[in-house]
Parts: C-alpha cells; sequence; structure tokens
C-alpha cells in the first residue's frame, strides 16, 4: 500500500490533522453529553442482560412473557371475557355514584378497612409479619391467630402486648451469621453472654438508632438473637442478666418442642397435643428460634451426634434490608466484626447489587494505577513526556468515540458493567501501538539518509500493516462474541471490538502527525549551543514539557549493571532452549495434552450451577452468605423450601408465535405479542386434534398427575363435559339451548363462538381453593368487535423436578420437544403453529455459553490461522505457530478450571478473547524466523537463535507489561475485576513461556529450511484463480522472488537483500543504549506491550 499522499499531508500540515481529529473525537464526546442524548450508564441491576435472546427457547419464552403481559389488565387479551364487559360496563355507572358522594362519606366502608395494607416485595414492620403468597398457610395461620387474640380474656391480653419482641424475624430484615472458627458449640452461659455484648456493639452505632424500626414507644425493636430468646423464655429483660439454669431451661423448651417443628405442627394453633410451651401465647418463640436463629444442625429430625450443638446462629436486625442501610454497613465494615472468639462470618443486608454498583465505580481506582504503570513505561521507552500524554489521550478518546457509536450510531442503549473492562483492553493496545510507530520511526532514522516525509512514508508504511495486524486479530476476537445470544456478553463484544478500531485509527492520524510536531519543537538545528541548552533546560525545570526528555537507560545500566543483567539472563535462556529442545518440546505438549483432559474429560468446563451470579470475592461477608450460609438455617433451607417440590410445568401455547421482535441488545425491550393468523380454536378439526392431544399428553411418561379438578388445564376438555349438561336447569329455570346436550362434538363454529364465554366464565367463578392459578385456558380479545379466542394455553404438570443441573434439564426439554414436534405433525393448519416452553430461561443460558464459545473459539482459531500465514506465507511455521496458539489456551483454560473458574458470562468473554492475546508471541517469532539472515537460513538451529533473539525481550516485556496491568486489577473487591486480572496475568505467562519454549524447540527441531514450504502472492493468487492465462503471463522465477520481496515488504525483508551479518538491535536490555542527539529524538528500547502484536523488520537493523 502507498500512503506518500496522507504522509505527505501530515508532515507538512500537521497541526490541520490534529485540529481536524480532535474537532472530531471532541465533537463525539461533548455534543452528546451537552445536549443530554447520551445517559450516563447504571449498573443499579448488575444481573441485568444475563440472559439469552434470539434462540429457540429465548423467543418461545419472550413470546410467553409477552402473552402474560397481554393478559393482564393493561393487555389486550382477556382470560374472562365476560368479566371484562361487565367491568366496562360498570365503569360509567361507578363514576356517577362516586360523583355525587360527599367527601366525609369517601372514607366510609372499605377503604378504611384494607388502609392498612402494605405492598407486595416491601420489608416488614411493626409486629405483624406479611406473606406474599395469598393462599400459603402463613396467611391463613396469620387468620386464626387474629381469631385466637380475639377470644382471649383481657389478661391474656396485656401479657401478650407486651411487645418484648417486635413481631417475627423475616429474611426482609437484615441479618448475620455468627460462629467461631473451632465450630464449638454456642448454647453455653459464656458464649451466649460474649453474643449478648456483640450484639449490643452491633447496636451502639449512633447512625443504628435513625434507621431502626421503632416500637410503640418510639425506641428501637429488641433484635432476635439466640440470647435474647433464651431471656424471653426465662422472662428476663435483657439477655445480659440470664443465667445457667436459663440456658438449660430455654434447651430443655426446644429439645421437647423440636419434634413439633419438623413435623410442621407447630403453627399458631393452641392444639392439645403441643406442650404449653410450644403454644401461640409464646410469640411463636419455639419456631422462629428453630426456623430462623439456629442452623439446621441443631435438633434435627434424625437425632444425630452432637445434635443438640448450636454451631451457628443468626442475629437478626431490626432494620430493614434497602440503601438506606448502607452506611450502617460501611460503619461496621470497617471496625473488627468479633468478640471473644466469636465472629461475623456472613452478612445479608439486601443491597449486594446497590453496593456493587458503587464498588465497580469506586474501583476503577485501580485500572487508574494501570494506567500510570503504562504512562510511566511509554514515558520511559519514547523518553517525551509530550507523546505519552498523546498517547493516554487517544487512549481516552478512543473509549469515548466508542461510547458515542455504540450509543448514538447502533442505538445500544443498554451498557452492562462488563464494558467496563474494556478500559483494560484499550490501554494496552493503546501503549502497544505508540510503541510500534516510535520504533519504526526511530528504525528508519537510522538506516535511511532522507528528508522527514520520506523516513514518515517508511514509518508509515512499516507501521501501518503492524497495526494493522494487531487490530485485525484482537478486534475480530472480540467482535467473534457478537454473534452470542446472550446480551451482555453480545454488548461487551460490540464494545471493546470499536475501542480497538477507533484507537487504531485515532493512532495512524493523531499520533503521526504529533510525531512531527515533537520531531520540529523546542529544539532547532539552527540555534546556538548556548540558546538550545537554555530552551532545554527551560522546558524540563518549568514546563515539565519537554518533548525530548532524556531518560536514556545509559546511566541507570552504568550504575546498576541491569543492561549486562539482562543480556546474560537473556543468552543463557537461549542457549537452554537450543540445548534442551527435546526436552522442552516433549514437556510442553505433555502439558498440553494434561490440559485437553481437563478440559474435556476430568473435570470439564463446568457450567454455572445457579442463577445466581457472583458479584464480589467469595471470601466477601454477602457473598459467603448466598453461596455457603444461606441453606444453613431452615427458612431458607431446600427441604422447608416449596422449591425442592416445584415440578416443571407442561405448557403448550398456540395462537402466538414464538417471535421477538424487540431489541435483542436491550434486555428491557421484549417486543409485542405476535398473534399466529391462522389460529383458529372454532375449527371442528382443531376441536378434535386438541381433545386427543389432550389425552396423548397424560399417557406420556413425563406427565405428572396433578391434584384437584383440573377446569382449565385442557379447555376443550372441560368444555365438552359441560356441553353435555340438559338443556333446561329447573333451579334456576333457565334453557340453555344449545349450549347444552342438544349440541354433539365437535361443535359447529356458531355453537362454539357462542357458548365458549359462558363457560369460561362458570370456571372462573369456581372457589379459589378448587381452582389451580395458571395460565392455562383459552385467552380472549378485549375488542368488542373481535372478542374470538386468540390463544389458547394448556399446562400440566411434569415429572421432572426444577433444577440447576444442565444434563438434567437438557433430557428434560429434548424429550418433550422432540415428542410435541412429532405430535404437531398431524396437527390441522389451525393448530400446526403450537410450541412447548417450560421454566427453561437458566437452561438456555447454560445451553447457549457451551455453544457460542465453541463458535467463538472456531472463528477465533480460523482468524488466528489466517493471519499468521499471510504474515509469514509459510505453511509449516503457521502449522506450527496454531498449534502453540491452541496449546497455550488449553493450558490457560485448564489453569482457570483448576481455580475454580466455571463457564460464566464473564468467563466466556476471557475465553473468547484468549487467542487474541496469545497469537501476538508465536506471529512474533514466526515472522523472524521466516526472514532470518541467508547465511543461517540453511541452519534451523541458527534461525531459531536468530528470532529469539531478535525478540524475545520485547516480549517478556509485553507479558512483564500485561501482566501488571491485570496484577493492578487484582486487589479490588469486585469479582469481575479481579477475574481480568487473574486471566491477564495467566494468559500472559502461558503464552508468552508457550511462545518462546515450545515454539522455539519445535523450530529448532523441525524449522522450515531452503524456501520449504514458502508461498508467493503470485503462486497463491495463481492457485486461486486458476487461470492459463496468467500462467502465461508470470515473469521468470528471479522476478517472482523480486516480487514476492516487494508485496511482504510490510511484514518481512528478504534475505537475499542482505549480504552481511545483521547488526544486533540497540535494546535496553540487550545491547548499549543509544544515547540522545538533537538528530536522533527517540533512544532505541525494547518494545513492551499489552496484548498486541509488534513486528520488528530485519531491515529496520
Amino acid at each position: 500500500m502507498h500512503f506518500g499522499w496522507f504522509t505527505n499531508f501530515v508532515v507538512r500540515h500537521p497541526l490541520v490533522v490534529v485540529t481536524v481529529v480532535a474537532i472530531f473525537s471532541g465533537s463525539c464526546i461533548v455534543i452528546p453529553i451537552t445536549l443530554s442524548i447520551v445517559k450516563w450508564p447504571s449498573f443499579k441491576d448488575p444481573q441485568l442482560g444475563f440472559s439469552t435472546r434470539g434462540t429457540i427457547i429465548a423467543n418461545r419464552l419472550t413470546a410467553w412473557n409477552n402473552l402474560i403481559k397481554d393478559t393482564s389488565l393493561s393487555g389486550g387479551l382477556t382470560s374472562n371475557p365476560k368479566e371484562t364487559k361487565e367491568m366496562m360496563n360498570n365503569r360509567f355507572q361507578l363514576k356517577k355514584k362516586t360523583k355525587g358522594t360527599r367527601p366525609t362519606e369517601k372514607l366510609r366502608g372499605k377503604k378504611i378497612k384494607h388502609s392498612h395494607r402494605r405492598p407486595k416485595d416491601k420489608p416488614v414492620y411493626g409486629n405483624v409479619s406479611y406473606s406474599e403468597d395469598k393462599n400459603s398457610s402463613a396467611t391463613l395461620a396469620e387468620l386464626n391467630r387474629w381469631k385466637n387474640v380475639q377470644n382471649l380474656e383481657p389478661g391474656q391480653k396485656k401479657t401478650l402486648e407486651e411487645n418484648y419482641f417486635c413481631g417475627s424475624p423475616d429474611e426482609r430484615y437484615a441479618h448475620l451469621v455468627i460462629s467461631t472458627k473451632e465450630q464449638r458449640d454456642l448454647f453455653n452461659l459464656a458464649d451466649l453472654l460474649s453474643l449478648c455484648r456483640l450484639e449490643y456493639e452491633l447496636i451502639g452505632f449512633p447512625i443504628y438508632e435513625e434507621l431502626c424500626i421503632q416500637n410503640n414507644y418510639r425506641k428501637c425493636c429488641r433484635t432476635w438473637s439466640l440470647p435474647n430468646f433464651v431471656a424471653y423464655f426465662n422472662m428476663r429483660s435483657s439477655c445480659l442478666s440470664i443465667t445457667a439454669e436459663d440456658v438449660e431451661n430455654a434447651k430443655r423448651i426446644l429439645t421437647q418442642c423440636s419434634k413439633y417443628f419438623h413435623s410442621n405442627d407447630l403453627d399458631s394453633e393452641c392444639l392439645p397435643n403441643i406442650p404449653f410451651d410450644c403454644e401461640c401465647l409464646r410469640n411463636d418463640a419455639v419456631y422462629n428460634v428453630l426456623n430462623y436463629v439456629t442452623s439446621v444442625s441443631f435438633l434435627p429430625s434424625n437425632e444425630t451426634v452432637d445434635s443438640d450443638q448450636v454451631k451457628e446462629v443468626m442475629l437478626f436486625l431490626p432494620l430493614a434490608c434497602s440503601t438506606s442501610i448502607i452506611p450502617y454497613y460501611n460503619r461496621i465494615s470497617s471496625v473488627t466484626l468479633d468478640y471473644n472468639d466469636l465472629e461475623i462470618f456472613a452478612i445479608n443486608f439486601g443491597i449486594k447489587d446497590s453496593l456493587f454498583d458503587i464498588y465497580v465505580v469506586r474501583d476503577t481506582y485501580l485500572m487508574g494505577s494501570g494506567v500510570c504503570f503504562v504512562f510511566i513505561c511509554i514515558w520511559v521507552y519514547t523518553q517525551s513526556l509530550f507523546l505519552t500524554l498523546i498517547t493516554i489521550l487517544i487512549i481516552v478518546l478512543s473509549l469515548g468515540i466508542s461510547y458515542f457509536i455504540y450509543d448514538l450510531v447502533f442505538d445500544i442503549r443498554f451498557f452492562p458493567f462488563m464494558n467496563l473492562l474494556a478500559t483494560v483492553v484499550a490501554i494496552g493496545i493503546g501503549s502497544d501501538d505508540a510503541f510500534i510507530f516510535c520504533k519504526s520511526w526511530e528504525m528508519q532514522k537510522q538506516d535511511h539518509e532522507a528528508g522527514l516525509e520520506q523516513i514518515m512514508n517508511n514509518t508509515f508504511h512499516h507501521a501501518f500493516m503492524s497495526l494493522f495486524v494487531t487490530t485485525l486479530t484482537t478486534a475480530v476476537a472480540f467482535l467473534g462474541s457478537c454473534i452470542s445470544a446472550v446480551t451482555a456478553l453480545a454488548c461487551f463484544s460490540i464494545f471493546a471490538g470499536m475501542a480497538v478500531i477507533t484507537n487504531y485509527f485515532l493512532m495512524i492520524t493523531i499520533f503521526p502527525a504529533c510525531l512531527v510536531i515533537w520531531e520540529r519543537s523546542c529544539v532547532v538545528k539552527g540555534m546556538p549551543n548556548f540558546i538550545k541548552s537554555c530552551t532545554l533546560t527551560l522546558c524540563q525545570k518549568w514546563c515539565f514539557l519537554n518533548v525530548r526528555l532524556n531518560l536514556s537507560s545509559e546511566g541507570w545500566c552504568r550504575h546498576l549493571n541491569i543492561k549486562k543483567y539482562f543480556k546474560t539472563k537473556e543468552n543463557y535462556m537461549l542457549s537452554y532452549i537450543i540445548r534442551f529442545k527435546y526436552f522442552w518440546c516433549i514437556l510442553f505438549a505433555f502439558l498440553s495434552v494434561a490440559s485437553g483432559y481437563v478440559i474435556f474429560v476430568y473435570p470439564k468446563v463446568q457450567l454455572p450451577t445457579t442463577n445466581e451470579f457472583q458479584l464480589f470475592h467469595s471470601s466477601h461477608l454477602f457473598e459467603a452468605y448466598d453461596f455457603k450460609y444461606k441453606d444453613h438455617f431452615w427458612f431458607n433451607h431446600p427441604d422447608k423450601n416449596a422449591e425442592i417440590n416445584y415440578k416443571l410445568p407442561l405448557r403448550f401455547v398456540w395462537g402466538v408465535l414464538p417471535i421477538d421482535n424487540g431489541n435483542h441488545l436491550d434486555p428491557t425491550n421484549l417486543g409485542t405479542l405476535t398473534l399466529d393468523p391462522d389460529f383458529d380454536m372454532a375449527d371442528a378439526e382443531a376441536q378434535v386434534w386438541l381433545l386427543n392431544f389432550c389425552r396423548k399428553v397424560r399417557q406420556q411418561p413425563f406427565y405428572q398427575s396433578m391434584m384437584g379438578p383440573l377446569l382449565s388445564n385442557c379447555f376443550i376438555e372441560t368444555f365438552m363435559n359441560s356441553m353435555n349438561r340438559k338443556c333446561f336447569d329447573a333451579f334456576l329455570e333457565m334453557d340453555r339451548t344449545p349450549c347444552c346436550e342438544v349440541s354433539k362434538f365437535p361443535f359447529n363454529r356458531t355453537v362454539f363462538d357462542g357458548c365458549v364465554e359462558d363457560e369460561v366464565a362458570d370456571i372462573y367463578n369456581t372457589p379459589p381453593s378448587l381452582l389451580n392459578q395458571n395460565m392455562a385456558g383459552p385467552k380472549f380479545s378485549k375488542d368488542q368487535n373481535d372478542n374470538k379466542i386468540k390463544a389458547l394455553v394448556v399446562e400440566y404438570d411434569s415429572t421432572y423436578s426444577y433444577t440447576m443441573s444442565y444434563d438434567e434439564m437438557d433430557k428434560f426439554y429434548k424429550n418433550v420437544e422432540a415428542w410435541m414436534t412429532e405430535e404437531l405433525k398431524t396437527a390441522p393448519k389451525a393448530l400446526k403453529n403450537g410450541w412447548f416452553i417450560s421454566d427453561l430461561a437458566f437452561y438456555d443460558l447454560q445451553r447457549e455459553l457451551n455453544a457460542s464459545i465453541e463458535i467463538a473459539v472456531m472463528i477465533s482459531m480460523g482468524l488466528a490461522l489466517v493471519v499468521i500465514f499471510l504474515s509469514t506465507l509459510n505453511l509449516l511455521t503457521s502449522l506450527y505457530a496454531v498449534i502453540t496458539i491452541v496449546s497455550s489456551i488449553f493450558v490457560t483454560i485448564a489453569t482457570l478450571v483448576l481455580s475454580g473458574w466455571k463457564l460464566n458470562i464473564l468467563e466466556a468473554t476471557a475465553i473468547s478473547t484468549a487467542i487474541g492475546l496469545t497469537v501476538d508471541f508465536s506471529l512474533h517469532y514466526t515472522v523472524n524466523y521466516c526472514m532470518c539472515p541467508p547465511e543461517i537460513a540453511n541452519n534451523r538451529e541458527a534461525a531459531t537463535k536468530y528470532a529469539l533473539n531478535y525478540m524475545a525481550g520485547p516480549a517478556f516485556m509485553a507479558a512483564v507489561t500485561t501482566g501488571a496491568a491485570g496484577a493492578f486489577m487484582l486487589p479490588s473487591k469486585v469479582l469481575p475485576y479481579i477475574q481480568i486480572g487473574m486471566f491477564l496475568l495467566v494468559v500472559m505467562c502461558v503464552s508468552w513461556v508457550y511462545a518462546t519454549f515450545m515454539l522455539g524447540s519445535m523450530l529448532a527441531i523441525g524449522g522450515p529450511i531452503k524456501q520449504y514450504g514458502q508461498f508467493s502472492w503470485v503462486t497463491l493468487l495463481s492457485i486461486f484463480t486458476r487461470s492459463r492465462r496468467r500462467e502465461r503471463s508470470l515473469p521468470p522465477p528471479t522476478a517472482l522472488v523480486e516480487a514476492d520481496i516487494h508485496e511482504l515488504q510490510s511484514l518481512t525483508v528478504s534475505r537475499g537483500e542482505q549480504s552481511t551479518p545483521p547488526r544486533a538491535l540497540k535494546r535496553s536490555m540487550s545491547a548499549t543504549a543509544v544515547k540522545y542527539t538533537p538528530d536522533k529524538s527517540l533512544a532505541d528500547q525494547s518494545p513492551s506491550a499489552v496484548s498486541a502484536i509488534t513486528i520488528i523488520m530485519t531491515d529496520d537493523n
């Protein structure tokens, strides 16, 4: 490629280039902010976007959610059209009645009766517990309790109103898990008193008084703790006043009543078979202790050894779980949470998501630390604070422009927190691009006696291709994941890919112009020496913008001998690689095979087994509660949770097309409901087929028998049975013709449409206790002119229980889906578009993560092979490089698997981008091996040593720089930051070691010699075109070689051009330093990079 026109313009008008690009970049950032077009991203719901869109299951789930939404009061469908019509007709009458009512009369009646109701999903306040399930036994228990309280004698009421506790504990109160490291029994006087004192420390903060829930005396409610319940059992005013006898008495009561707790007889009613200490008059104390305060190991249903020991206790604070208690959490987390060997091991304040939103922004200072480290590296390398600042500015602008394109151009309004991780990638790519350009600039100045325009043209010619290869491999590695159906993963791949591409265009425009400005500024060749010295001194001392700041390593090396030390170690390493080449090859090949065993056999890459997304480190008290201690108490234990018996529903839907017409990159945009125009429930053939379908479902092995009348589950059966009734109802004195036995199944369209509404109304008049509350049944249009059945749902229970196991859910889905597909083959046209769905959201996420990673890895691997082959045009070296890359990927993934990683969203992102980070070093070595001098081209070991000597130092610095950037993220409290830091460390160490030792040993053993396996561009073109005319017009072989050399000059150099041995690079680690001179603006040093490719040409020696 020829860029003479552009480079000449840059050299002649650098300020114009900088101004134009700066105005464009600034406009992309400033204008959207000032006009409030772009909103700052929010991370209050960090798990938003961790779902699939566009898959078969995801489309069905979206259509199902849209059907539920459309069947609500505000939707366009209804399950009971008769009731809907009555409601619409009564609105006007209700308005007329309300209009004539006096204001005082509005306060009477039911409004006053229900004024104390609380909305759903709110914390519990005061003395009344609230249950979310209206039909649950807890709600019935509350009603029975109220009846019993009303029937009590006045003296008994007074005892109950003592309000020792403000009601019962609830999981929506802030609670903490307290235990000891040695897991000793806490049910003794000494530990209970220590626990009581720890409790007083927790409630002793001034801010606690402002946030706590108060009793009727406007004082903070008492905490629900084991010492307080012991004091309650013995009527002590404080837990500090309990005695050893009180402890034994409380343990006796709990032991005596535990059997009733496990048999679910310990409710609010005073049953005659329960001792007095367990009855409701004691404020449900026994139930609260066993259910909320003590762990499941205390007094279990099956008596075991040490079953009477309490090793973990829960302390409930009268603080509602909300963001208002974040200041209280910050206060207690700043002090030591222990007292006499008692420690707080876990906390649940209900603020994990909100705290994550704070920490994810606060911990960006660690990224800033990484920027400072890279800043120093660039400054030391370029010896110019000016160019360093320009490089950092380019990184910032690339992120700003990427967000502008992401938000306004692509119109992606969802910004997951994972997109912040692209900052680390942008820092690495931006700094490496600066290294490449500065390296090419300095080498061209040393090897060419030409003007500034020619130097810039040659530099740009080399740097453009190097940066292009870097951008191509890294950007496509990211963009390869945009095919993922996981919303957060697709958004991250787009944003990260755009950041890499934007950085590339800024680097080839702004940076060359600034390099020209830097070259011409501050020190002018025509100045007298004393003016030069004064100007340089002023810039250094006052401006601190000396664009030629002399930071040569010569002075350092003279005192510290760093240069000699690293040169010696480098020579030792090269000799060991060549001498023990067979050992290294066998060793790393064995590690690769072992890593493959870890990935594919045991323990394998595990899919996530919980839909809880971990936000903080495992040692964090919030994560310790969710992933370890949560199930240690009965109120959260699976054996006491109804979810353990939850059977996966079998939902068969007709009338709705499984189409997701929403924005797949916005998890809040689910689109609209799409109805099936072919659906016709009134069709006689459809009625017969649906009736047989319901009967066949109940004969399948995955069908679970259900209790009670199945009125709406398969509506056609209920409708057919109701039509068999007598035509005249003597009790109601009503003639039901034709909705009676005179009509025969299948019913004609007129009878079906005329009778179906009344039948649905009768079904919904059934008492709720006898009617299964689900979405089953027909759905009618609310349009008065077209109130026909628009959708139909047939729903039953399956024999499969809901589980996080991928294999079990996969078996369930495939079995039911295969049967449903087979049945639809015989369905009439009106029911041909039916589909099956269940609670498969988490299963689909697991399935998509597993599949999308395989596709993304294959795409990235194919790209890596193409890039390496086009860079070297040698098939054998490309094959060696790909083997090295695959081995590096295997070892990296195996290391992460053994570290406990599971294939979740972030891990999938890391694996998909690993190839873009590991291909760099292999590309360095293969290019330099192919371009070794002609006098050593026939000696594999000499050519290998040349390639390693040329690139081992820079590659090592690149790995160290990238690893250090990752290390700065490790102190973070946010798990994604920690994981990305760990990933960078692992992938850089593994990729450098494998590229240097394994690839080096393979090249020393079987590297190509005498142009073996070497292609040329002309040869490749002739292979693809297969044109005889092209073959006849080919030049002679010598001309072919020259043409090949010309085409590869940007990446490689012909061996024939060098008649003398190559000069050693003057690197800071392996050669003498270059002193600063006015004519040489850059001291030659080893390029260090962060996750990018640095290609060094031999003609630059």
